[in-house]
């Protein structure tokens, strides 16, 4: 990461890191695809409208693993014996967080589902899926700060390797849960629990086997307060950005609901394909702010700057290519999900406003990661919160009641993407003349 052409090694670096997110996203994916086609658009609604509250409740720690990868990167390129440390402190922080959201999961789930309005023929069924769904939160938030382990030291291989397996487990066990024992929601959540458990038993094992500089002794787990601060102090904010981002998806979600079960249906159906596409930029942002990390530690500025611009570039090229395919061969891809005709024109419509201009997050997502990579954690993440999700309440608010309409609604997408971008972009120019410049870092 320190030395030597970065592009190159952004991809090398990113590929896997894509590749665990989309499989990550498959065992969602497979219980949308397994809840429509096995148990019926009823199902299929109440499975995939609850990713939003889902991301509601949990991102505040997921955002925390950003913290853990830069320090641990950090501490790696120092060669700070204080790394192994710092593994162990955020396993076991992922652990706690882990235990709290099983009940946090469960008391909340019904309640948040009223306030976002689901449909009575579908809230019975979310409340299901979305109870069992957290139980498996210890096993996904020790997989989430594990995996910020192996990638400080540049090993996104094993991280996929367990999801490959786990993520086959899962396909295999919903279809076996739902078209064999016919426990519809209950065997979709249960599978993914199994799998879950799965992937963050592998990471343990890699880490117990890794490298030196992050190895896990269980017989000698140690919890370092200062190092938990510095996680906090960089996660924190990432993750209040991802709560205040998905309450305004949950509100986006709320406009869905009051259009009935089908737009809900349609709107999953589209949100996969989405996601598949955010995880290509989520890959090199997550390679952009490891490599800047190790590099802006170190003190080389220019190479940092190339950090940016390279992981840029190629993300948005990336993303753009990827959108344009799958709005090509829309209907074959969302067959996989639906076969009702007016669950499918939702679908598409969410496709052309959600997916056609998604290149526009690069923007501000590879923007944010470099910011957070130097230190600036809470700039880019109050950014966020007025570029996107302020832009998103006052539109399901005020613009979409006066049209109740499905377009306008998620028009509201590509016009909060736009302004977050203007803003992250005018920050990034401000700071890197104090941040990246090496005479005025000297004499700071």
């Amino acid at each position: 990461m320190l030395s030597g052409p970065i592009w190159n090694k952004l991809i090398l670096f990113a590929l896997p890191v894509a590749l665990s997110s989309i499989l990550q996203q498959l065992f969602n994916s497979a219980d949308v695809a397994v809840a429509g086609r096995f148990a019926g658009p009823v199902a299929l609604a109440a499975v995939g409208s609850t990713s939003a509250l889902i991301n509601l409740i949990i991102n505040l720690f997921v955002g925390c693993a950003t913290g853990a990868n830069v320090l641990i990167s950090g501490l790696v390129a120092r060669k700070d014996p204080k790394s192994r440390d710092a593994v162990s402190t955020a396993l076991i922080f992922a652990l706690i967080s882990g235990i709290f959201l099983i009940g946090a999961g469960y008391f909340l789930s019904r309640p948040l589902l009223h306030l976002m309005g689901s449909p009575d023929d579908v809230i019975d069924h979310s409340t299901i899926y979305m109870r069992i769904y957290f139980v498996g939160m210890p096993f996904l938030m020790v997989y989430n700060f594990g995996s910020a382990a192996l990638r400080s030291i540049g090993d996104t291989r094993r991280p996929l390797i367990a999801l490959v397996f786990s993520g086959v487990v899962n396909i295999i066990l919903n279809i076996f849960f739902v078209a064999a024992c016919h426990l519809g929601v209950a065997g979709v959540a249960i599978a993914t629990v199994i799998s879950e458990a799965i992937s963050s038993s592998l990471v343990i094992l890699f880490l117990m086997r890794s490298d030196e500089a992050i190895r896990l002794d269980l017989r000698h787990l140690v919890f370092k307060k200062e190092q938990l601060k510095r996680i906090v102090s960089i996660g924190l904010p990432a993750g209040i950005q991802g709560i205040v981002f998905s309450l305004s998806n949950v509100c986006i979600q709320s406009g869905i609901n009051s259009l009935g079960s089908t737009a809900m249906a349609g709107n999953a159906s589209a949100a996969n394909f989405e996601s598949f596409s955010y995880f290509i930029c989520s890959a090199f942002s997550i390679s952009a702010i490891t490599f800047a990390s190790q590099n802006y530690a170190v003190g080389d500025y220019g190479r940092t700057k190339r950090v940016y611009h390279d992981a840029l570039f190629i993300s948005m090229v990336s993303m753009i290519v990827f959108d344009a395919l799958v709005f090509v061969f829309r209907y074959p891809l969302l067959s996989i999900f639906t076969t009702d005709a007016a669950v499918m024109e939702y679908a598409v419509i969410k496709l052309m406003f959600g997916l056609l201009p998604h290149g526009l997050i690069t923007l501000y997502e590879i923007t944010a990661s470099i910011l957070r990579a130097m230190g600036k954690s809470l700039l880019p993440s109050v950014l966020c919160i007025i570029g996107t999700c302020f832009v998103r309440l006052f539109w399901v608010f005020i613009v979409f009641p006066h049209f109740n309409d499905f377009r306008v609604l998620v028009a509201v997408y590509p016009v909060s993407w736009v302004i977050t971008a203007t803003m992250m972009l005018t920050a990034y120019n401000v700071q890197k003349r104090r941040l990246l410049n090496p005479k005025d870092q000297a004499a700071s």
